[in-house]
């Protein structure tokens, strides 16, 4: 499993700092694949509880159907940029 060896061992991140600049970053393109960057985030330690993985794609949830970078409506901890099919 990718997200186990990047999250696991070959990325640098600071859960508790999701602002530390040498952090590795892990952009996900596609979208539609959020639920595995969530739940990865949740086993990494970030502050996105299992509570909000039950409330994926749940209005003014932190798990939206395709990630968000932090702003007004959406404060997901360790997204790095918004994604989708179209793009943002």
């Amino acid at each position: 499993e990718i997200g186990s060896v990047l999250y696991g061992s070959q990325m640098q991140y600071n859960p508790s700092d999701t602002t530390w600049i040498n952090r590795d970053r892990f952009i996900l393109s596609a979208g539609h694949g959020s639920m595995f960057l969530y739940s990865w985030l949740n086993l990494a330690g970030f502050d996105l509880s299992i509570e909000e993985l039950k409330n994926f794609r749940q209005h003014h949830s932190q798990t939206p159907g395709h990630p968000e970078f932090p702003n007004s409506e959406h404060t997901t901890p360790g997204i790095e940029c918004t994604t989708g099919p179209l793009g943002a």
